[in-house]
Formats: structure tokens, C-alpha cells, sequence
């Protein structure tokens, strides 16, 4: 099989997918404890094996609907060089191989963030966002320290 791989995870009836190598760990859901003043997206902290980790909405961030709190609901570790945080997910699905030339570029604006997204995929029947999740986080972590 030839192409990279991808972790397809679900926010409300839509699928996304994140490079491979962006993930740390995929954890079930923990409730993170509230910081005061924090920004709407972000949903608090949580103790990941004695790391602080700030949990973020990735669903309100995009201006995606999450379901209703649920049993599949995950948080996806991102970790690198800048930093790490958690985006809780409705569910995840698979980890895919998606090759580069099924991966179709934006080649216009349609919102605000479509630098995040790498480009769109067609899987089966259905359509899958890629994100840069790593760039997302930067951008995030800018925003909230400056």
C-alpha cells in the first residue's frame, strides 16, 4: 500500500483526518478542570502522567457542532516541537493510507482558517478535511499568549 498515513476522527457528522506523525496518543475523554478567563474553545487542563495539558474544543475552533457529550468522545495528543495539547473529537475512526494525489488543494477561501486545512479527500462515499493541527495549535497558542 503507498501513501501517508492519516487518524480519520469524526466531529459532529463530518470526518477530518491529522498526518500520522502529529499524533502522540489518542486518549479516551477526561473531564479537564476549567481555567478562569480562558477563551471559549478552551475547554481546561488535564494531568496526562504528570504533564499539563490544555484541552482544546477542536469542534467550536473550526466552527464545527460536536455531538452531545458521549462514550466514543476522545482526546487527540498533538506534540511537537512547539508544544502539546489535546482536541476532543466526537470519535475516532481509523488510521487510513491516503495518497498525496487523492489529497485535492483549496484553492479558494471558504472561512476563515483554511490555512489548517492541507487539503480534502475522497474516501468511498464520503469526503475527509485534512488538517494541519500542528500549524492549528501555533496559531492557537499565539493567539492566547499574546
Amino acid at each position: 500500500m503507498t501513501g501517508e498515513q492519516f487518524v480519520v476522527f469524526q466531529i459532529g457528522k463530518e470526518k477530518y483526518a491529522v498526518p500520522i506523525e502529529q499524533v502522540n496518543e489518542i486518549i479516551g475523554y477526561a473531564v479537564p478542570t476549567k481555567i478562569p478567563f480562558s477563551r471559549e474553545y478552551i475547554l481546561g487542563v488535564i494531568n496526562l502522567r504528570g504533564r499539563i495539558i490544555p484541552i482544546i474544543n477542536l469542534g467550536e475552533k473550526i466552527c464545527i457542532k460536536n455531538e452531545k457529550r458521549n462514550d466514543n468522545q476522545k482526546i487527540i495528543i498533538i506534540e511537537d516541537s512547539e508544544g502539546v495539547f489535546g482536541a476532543v473529537v466526537d470519535d475516532v475512526e481509523d488510521v487510513k493510507r491516503i495518497s498525496k494525489d487523492s489529497i485535492k488543494k483549496i484553492n479558494y477561501v471558504v472561512c476563515n482558517g483554511t490555512e489548517y486545512i492541507i487539503g480534502i479527500a475522497k474516501q468511498d462515499n464520503y469526503l475527509i478535511v485534512m488538517l494541519d493541527l500542528n500549524l492549528f495549535w501555533r496559531k492557537c497558542s499565539n493567539e492566547i499568549y499574546n
